[in-house]
């Protein structure tokens, strides 16, 4: 299913990608949101192997993580990847990323890549080669998998949007502490990154404006009488997501704890019989639970023991399966002797439990 929702909840704003059985990601707006800032900042220390502390005005602090360390008192460019959470200011990347539909631009960085969902027929070579004769010098870009679908035009008019926003954005530089750039429109934002390539948009009839201006330019937008919160089950899908435990419709659970080293996983049978059945279907909702709680990192999954080598292959594919379509890069490793599978998921955005709390605060 390739839809998105956009509506308008009792406690704000929110958008969602949709699937078969539910929301599977959610995204709440934030008037402060601030992932994808761009700041010039100005270096107030530097701590080894940590990163170094830079003011970003207005009495803010991030913390930039870069592989040549600046000096202190040096003005930086700094561009937010995690908001600022518990007193802690924002997580800084080093190098400005500008992303667009088809394109993500990257003004300093020269490389040339494509998104690993575009497909592997000579489409990503070609796509790829028309980018590269597009960039100047010192330029670079990744190409969206949205590319696909695009004309050569509609291609160049966005490189040439983004190309010119970087223009201004390097003009307005020379001050430190300063706020250079934010996104405009945080749900607008996701819509654009979450979404397939002629996806739908569902919106309350009450956003109709909104909706059309914040949908992807490939997308078609579909009204509802009813609200799309009510309908789809965002508010019991949030609910659950900030519940350590879930349980399984045929017994048992799962749980999932949040550690400093990475996510851990249980799966408890609860004196259900068979090992496998429940396996399976831990595996395909801890993907879902994954997915719809936006975690990242490092994550442990410790299964109930199977004896045979057929099953535990069955679990491997059946969690490999419920992550089909999930932009995310994801690593997964075979069961371990102690019967763990090790995978790793790429950070996007904030997990939903935090960008809960940070409305809730906010």
């Amino acid at each position: 299913m390739n839809r998105a929702l956009l509506t308008e909840a009792p406690w704000g704003r929110a958008a969602a990608l949709l699937a078969a059985d539910g929301p599977s990601e959610i995204r709440l707006e934030r008037p402060d949101d601030e992932i994808g800032s761009l700041w010039r900042g100005r270096v107030l220390r530097v701590e080894p192997g940590l990163g170094a502390f830079v003011d970003l005005g207005d009495g803010a602090t991030g913390l930039l993580a870069s592989g040549k360390p600046p000096h202190e008192g040096a003005a930086v460019l700094g561009q937010a990847t995690r908001p600022a959470t518990g007193g802690k200011g924002p997580a800084l990347g080093a190098a400005p990323r500008l992303p667009g539909r088809y394109l993500v631009y990257t003004p300093l960085r020269p490389d040339i890549s494509a998104s690993r969902r575009l497909p592997d027929d000579g489409t990503r070579t070609r796509l790829q080669g028309f980018a590269r004769r597009l960039l100047q010098p010192g330029e670079g870009a990744v190409v969206r998998a949205a590319a696909a679908a695009a004309g050569d035009a509609a291609i160049i008019r966005e490189l040439e949007v983004l190309r010119s926003r970087w223009q201004r954005i390097d003009a307005a530089r020379d001050e430190a502490p300063a706020l250079l750039w934010r996104e405009p429109d945080p749900l607008a934002a996701f819509l654009r990154d979450r979404l397939e390539p002629g996806g739908t948009v569902l919106a309350d009839r009450s956003l109709r404006g909104y909706a059309e201006r914040a949908a992807p330019p490939d997308a078609r937008v579909e009204l509802m009488d009813e609200p799309g919160w009510r309908a789809f089950g965002l508010e019991d899908a949030i609910e659950r997501a900030l519940e350590p435990a879930v349980p399984l419709d045929g017994g048992g659970s799962i749980s999932l704890e949040e550690t400093r080293a990475g996510i851990v996983i249980d799966v408890d049978g609860g004196g259900r019989k068979g090992a496998l059945a429940l396996n399976l279907e831990a595996a395909g909702t801890i993907a879902r639970e994954i997915r719809l709680r936006g975690l990242g990192g490092l994550i442990l999954i410790d299964f109930v023991d199977l004896d045979r080598a057929a099953e535990r292959r069955r679990v491997e594919r059946r969690l490999a399966d419920g992550f089909t379509g999930d932009p995310a890069a994801r690593r997964q490793l075979p069961f371990s002797p102690l019967g763990v599978i090790e995978m790793t998921r790429q950070r996007l955005g904030v997990p939903l439990a935090e960008q809960w709390a940070l409305r809730l605060h906010s």
